[in-house]
């Protein structure tokens, strides 16, 4: 019989899935002022060099940047991960922390003192150079690993990824444009590997929900004139009927301006973008009014950066919520016991902080996302997550398969765009 097991973040569960009960039993998050000190006196530890635990606990790394240039980040997600440890209360978990120093090499003497300590999880690191730095290590010695880096390069089996993937955005909003009757999908795309990355993610998409992806035109990303690329996506027409611009701040208001300046518009064009619209005020963007793009839940979110500044005084980063959600996925699956790949690789997913989300094999995640549309009051949510994930998506396979119809390609020589799509 499963045993039951349930997680509260203010009012959201964290735990396997298929745990939860139809009416769920809640633990408060918010802790008394003693709680609060412990917390603060816990989170000034440095557990790296503290004899923890005893035989049965199990132990948890995580690598983190805590010196260097990404000492911010690293500190914030320290922070989040002892918000974590205070709110599950598992006296079986113990969590060390481990300075990668911010590079490759640190991350090698990370990983090393935490194999040292017998650690049979390991959480981070930060950056893609410092996964590939430790990732043969970890799997020779059959050491699972939770990386932030979103880099799909570095993802394997047994290098999973718990951040948000641009496969799991475009997939999610191409999925809601094709519900809405459009089926011509239109992008403009940074020329860089990020941009591949979303072009392949596009390709996917389109090729899931039936519809045509038309026209791909990429762009210096330094560049904020956008005349002569939108010029050439209207010329011959508009062929499309859903544009994305996966941008953010004054580049996204200036390639918006500039398509609504040549008239293309909504309720024609269903502009679309990914989570990173959510780092721009676009309440005053009328050209953006009805646009649409997909975010992490938007009410737990909400309750995580209230807790967060109310014990460590600040706002947290986009990436503190999946160090909390890893933290207490780990403890989850040490209360679980049993083959730790096959827990991590449960079908049904977690719910946590962020909402509901699950790994593949291929070291590749899937995130329930919120969609939301811009309007003059600000942002609010037009369809909800999915609060659970049935069976296994072929959506997330490596690459496209089949026969998949290239679109027109502007402002990138084809071999360039295949060279990039072959380095992924």
């Amino acid at each position: 019989m499963l045993k039951k097991f349930c997680i509260i973040l203010s009012c959201a569960l964290f735990g396997a899935c298929s745990w939860v009960q139809q009416t769920p039993v809640y633990r408060s998050l918010y802790h008394s002022a003693a709680d609060t000190d412990d917390l603060k006196m816990a989170e000034s530890t440095d557990y790296s060099h503290v004899d923890l635990g005893h035989s049965g606990s199990f132990r948890v790394a995580m690598l983190l940047p805590l010196s260097g240039a990404d000492a911010s980040i690293g500190q914030g997600l320290k922070n989040a991960a002892m918000m974590a440890i205070g709110d599950v209360n598992n006296n079986n978990l113990v969590v060390q922390f481990y300075d990668t120093k911010g590079s490759s090499s640190g991350a090698r003497v990370a990983l090393e003192n935490a194999l040292n300590a017998d650690s049979e999880l390991i959480i981070g690191p930060l950056r893609s150079d410092e996964v590939s730095a430790i990732s043969a290590e970890a799997k020779s010695e059959d050491v699972p690993v939770i990386t932030f880096s979103t880099s799909p390069a570095v993802l394997q089996e047994g290098v999973y990824s718990i951040g948000l993937l641009h496969d799991d955005q475009i997939g999610r909003i191409v999925k809601y444009a094709a519900s809405q009757g459009r089926s011509r999908i239109a992008a403009v795309l940074p020329s860089n590997q990020s941009g591949a990355n979303m072009f392949r993610s596009l390709l996917k998409a389109a090729k899931k929900q039936g519809v045509s992806l038309v026209k791909v035109g990429f762009y210096n990303p330094q560049s904020m004139d956008f005349t002569g690329l939108v010029t050439k996506m209207k010329s011959g027409g508009v062929d499309f009927d859903a544009l994305l611009i996966p941008e953010t701040g004054n580049r996204l208001k200036a390639i918006s301006s500039m398509f609504s300046y040549y008239d293309v518009a909504a309720p024609d064009v269903l502009f679309m973008g990914t989570s990173v619209w959510d780092n721009s005020s676009l309440s005053k963007e009328t050209e953006l009014y009805g646009a649409v793009y997909p975010v992490m839940s938007l009410k737990n979110q909400s309750k995580f950066a209230e807790k967060y500044h109310e014990l460590f005084g600040e706002r947290p980063s986009g990436l503190s919520i999946f160090a909390y959600d890893a933290v207490a996925l780990a403890s989850v699956l040490a209360r679980q016991g049993g083959n730790l790949e096959d827990q991590l690789l449960r079908a049904e997913g977690y719910t946590g902080m962020s909402g509901s989300f699950r790994f593949f094999a291929n070291g590749l995640n899937e995130h329930g996302l919120d969609v939301v549309k811009v309007s003059s009051g600000g942002k609010y949510v037009i369809e909800y997550a999915p609060e659970h994930f049935y069976g296994y998506a072929d959506a997330y396979a490596e690459s496209p398969s089949g026969y998949v119809q290239m679109p027109q390609i502007i402002g990138e020589s084809p071999a360039d765009l295949q060279n990039m799509l072959t380095n992924m």
